[in-house]
């Protein structure tokens, strides 16, 4: 591998096993290198200048205990589509907010996903994102979070391998340290809030969130972006209930969330929402990046309790899509929720902790 025209040495990260047939390499390169190559290809690098920030989740396809998507129809699962999409707009950063492996059981309805890989294993995670995202990792460098999909004993192997930070470990934890990149001036926290069955996290690790959280509040300055997967606020009527947020996250941060943390990203909802709190951040859903979609509504709405807070807008729409967020001359942030043909179905501003919509 070179990196600035030096060549430099690649170290070993998993060796190879029953799931997964290859080894997997990794060099741990300065933040903004300018030029990177490995056999002949270039890869992404960071720009100092990150000014277009993509953010995708929950982007495999099911097939789960009879809800079966139909992998084999792009329109039915536009990961692809999607990917394609952000990749053609050069975006200086992509996140995803979690969720990779959907194909958890073999495929028990052959016309819509006959043959399909599933489990955790190299060619699932191939089919799931590695496959059908391979030009978006070519153009862009990524932020990863860990979902609830990729927890002990679902997605946890690739997670680790392809893309947890810090050494693949031995036994799998069910939660990990959370991390902060500052990138031209934003903070970007990414949090772990995997663990526990949906829609919560666990409840058991509400101690340890709150000590990781005043511990990374403590140590930030200037505007920053708080990562998780699960989101915090919700307001969406679905399966027969009120779904408001994860309540383990809400009560682990509670009054220790500083006013220079602007914005929560989350994926978990398969559909997009914005959520801008009377008093407190805004919450961004981007969890419409391919898997089948929750219902949501298409519309703006105000005035709205969330989770016993008042919400003083509330964007939503429940199609296929991710999020692009631009940097606007006045250091604010154009908020777009893009669908996978390129529309833009949302397109909100977001200055500092308010959120104004068309």
């Amino acid at each position: 591998m070179k990196i600035d025209g030096r060549v430099v040495e690649m170290y070993k990260r998993a060796a190879p096993d029953d799931q997964f047939p290859e080894i997997v390499c990794e060099h741990r390169a300065r933040q903004y290198s300018q030029k990177m190559e490995l056999e002949g290809d270039t890869l992404p690098t960071l720009s100092q200048s990150v000014q277009r920030i993509a953010v995708i989740g929950d982007t495999g396809c099911r097939i789960r205990r009879g809800r079966v998507q139909d992998c084999n129809d792009p329109d039915a699962w536009p990961l692809k589509s999607i990917a394609e999409e952000i990749a053609s707009r050069s975006p200086d950063l992509v996140i995803h907010v979690g969720d990779y492996l959907y194909r958890s059981a073999e495929c028990p309805e052959p016309e819509k996903c006959g043959g399909s890989p599933f489990g955790d294993n190299f060619q699932t995670w191939s089919a799931d994102w590695l496959d059908p995202a391979d030009r978006l990792l070519k153009v862009a460098p990524f932020v990863f979070l860990r979902g609830n999909h990729e927890n002990c004993g679902r997605g946890s192997k690739g997670w680790f391998r392809y893309f947890a930070p810090g050494f693949v470990p031995s036994d799998c934890p069910s939660v990990t340290e959370p991390w902060i990149a500052s990138v031209n001036g934003l903070n970007l926290i990414a949090f772990d809030s995997s663990a526990g069955p949906a829609p919560q996290s666990s409840a058991e690790l509400l101690n340890v969130y709150g000590k990781m959280a005043r511990d990374l509040f403590a140590n930030i300055s200037g505007e920053t972006w708080f990562l998780t997967h699960r989101p915090l606020w919700v307001n969406m009527h679905a399966f027969g209930e009120l779904i408001d947020g994860d309540d383990t996250q809400r009560a682990a941060f509670s009054g220790a969330i500083p006013e220079t943390v602007s914005l929560f990203l989350s994926g978990h909802i398969h559909a997009f929402q914005a959520i801008d709190l009377l008093d407190g951040p805004v919450q961004g859903i981007s969890g419409n990046g391919g898997t089948q979609l929750d219902p949501m509504p298409t519309g703006v709405v105000t005035d709205v309790k969330v989770a016993g807070n008042l919400a003083s807008i509330v964007a939503n729409n429940g199609d296929f899509g991710f999020l692009m967020l631009t940097r606007q001359a006045d250091s604010n942030w154009l908020m777009e929720a893009i669908d996978e043909t390129g529309t833009a179905r949302n397109r909100c501003r977001l200055v500092r902790r308010a959120l104004s919509c068309e």
